[in-house]
């Protein structure tokens, strides 16, 4: 491991700053940006006689933590000796008994606290980093960033949680940033910080504003569709039948891009239900194999014999249905698209391969982004769906892609 950061860390004076109260999160994308963020935090602390707690995981461990200190900080072993620094792996203080339990971290931070002022501590300065946080832990972890930001006011303690922002998709940034107060980038040396709660209550609320505009707009929509097909039976319209049906169409795209936007902003407060997966696949393969037909394709199943498992059914439909459209319009005439699913390391997993050529590396990490879209028609929200749904279901994507075509993987957990 290289422990040198390409400069020397400056001083992270808005951070030094940042009053007492207050739950930050900084993201970082190399190790090097990593310590540079870090070093000046933790330094400013000891001098200014705070508690120093570090929390580790990749990619810099304990004692790769102790040797950057060391580095950095000449006298880091009188403050280690003494007590008013702590490394900690991530394992011994986020997963004690081997998993996560966010009522006892909470307890345990204000334990510390109260430790460290009868030490006689001006307070309590920490970080942690989250590299190890697993897809199956994030919900119940962002809950428990959540509880942390609106609990720590009360607190002599400030605190850093540090994600690697290359791991982290639109949504999961979106959640990260709601649950801190404040955020901040660190890339090589640079450091952008924002109060970025203003911005996100303004985007929530804009999210509400248009999901009721659009149900607004479906309603005189529906209307308008039918009044068209009423027409569209008299015999005086006949002859003008041709264009009856190109109305009917784009009316039908409308009503497509609404539903889309309601998927992806509408609050998912649904109850859970136990259901096949295969039996989803079954109901609406009928449709796809409908959509398949046009462009001379070919729709396989192999459906192997998997648990039920917890699911909001109509949201599965719809990821279901979004990645199977997906396959069909990536292939020329003649494809064959495969889907499958089947047990692998205790997840029930369904596979969806297409014949396509592709995804292009240079939008690899765009395709689930909202909006972002390569086809003429597109709407771009097709796959930011189905990640949401992934997300709300504590499952994940994953998928691979070559010239010979891609597949898409989502593992569902079986509690």
């Amino acid at each position: 491991m290289n422990t040198s950061p390409k400069k020397t860390p400056r001083d992270t004076v808005f951070l030094n700053k940042i009053p007492w109260g207050t739950h930050v999160c900084g993201f970082y994308r190399t190790q090097d940006d990593l310590i540079n963020m870090l070093i000046p935090y933790f330094k400013f602390g000891l001098k200014n006689n705070e508690f120093c707690m570090w929390i580790t995981s990749d990619p810099i461990n304990n004692n790769e933590a102790k040797q950057i200190l060391t580095e950095y900080i000449p006298n880091i072993n009188y403050y280690l000796d003494k007590g008013q620094m702590e490394l900690i792996p991530y394992a011994e203080w986020y997963l004690r008994d081997g998993k996560f339990d966010g009522a006892n971290i909470l307890s345990s931070w204000v334990k510390k606290v109260s430790e460290a002022l009868a030490k006689g501590y001006k307070g309590v300065r920490i970080s942690g980093n989250t590299t190890w946080l697993n897809k199956e832990d994030w919900s119940v972890f962002q809950y428990y960033e959540s509880i942390v930001d609106n609990s720590i006011d009360c607190l002599k303690m400030t605190a850093i949680c540090t994600y690697q922002i290359n791991n982290c998709n639109g949504f999961e940034m979106v959640d990260i940033m709601k649950n801190h107060k404040y955020f901040f980038v660190s890339d090589e040396n640079i450091y952008s910080i924002i109060n970025d709660t203003a911005r996100l209550e303004r985007l929530d609320i804009m999210s509400k504003m248009s999901a009721s505009i659009a149900h607004e707009i479906r309603n005189p929509i529906t209307s308008i569709k039918g009044f068209l097909q009423l027409l569209q039976q008299k015999s005086e319209y006949k002859k003008h039948t041709h264009y009856f049906d190109i109305m009917l169409e784009e009316i039908d795209r409308i009503s497509g891009i609404i539903n889309e936007f309601l998927s992806l902003a509408r609050n998912r407060e649904s109850d859970f239900t136990r259901e096949n997966l295969n039996d989803i696949i079954n109901a609406i393969l009928p449709l796809v194999r409908a959509d398949a037909i046009k462009n001379d394709n070919n729709v396989t199943t192999e459906l192997g014999n998997i648990p039920e498992i917890s699911m909001i059914s109509r949201d599965i439909r719809q990821l279901v249905l979004n990645l199977m459209r997906n396959g069909l319009e990536a292939m020329p005439g003649g494809g064959n698209l495969t889907v499958k699913t089947y047990v692998l390391d205790g997840k029930v997993v369904l596979e969806v391969s297409d014949e396509g050529t592709g995804i292009d590396p240079g939008i690899a990490e765009k395709i689930f982004l909202p909006f972002f879209t390569t086809k003429n028609s597109g709407t771009g929200l097709g796959l930011a769906i189905c990640n949401n749904i992934a997300v709300h279901h504590n499952a994940m994507i994953k998928y691979k892609t070559g010239p010979a075509g891609s597949t898409f993987y989502v593992q569902f957990n079986l509690n």
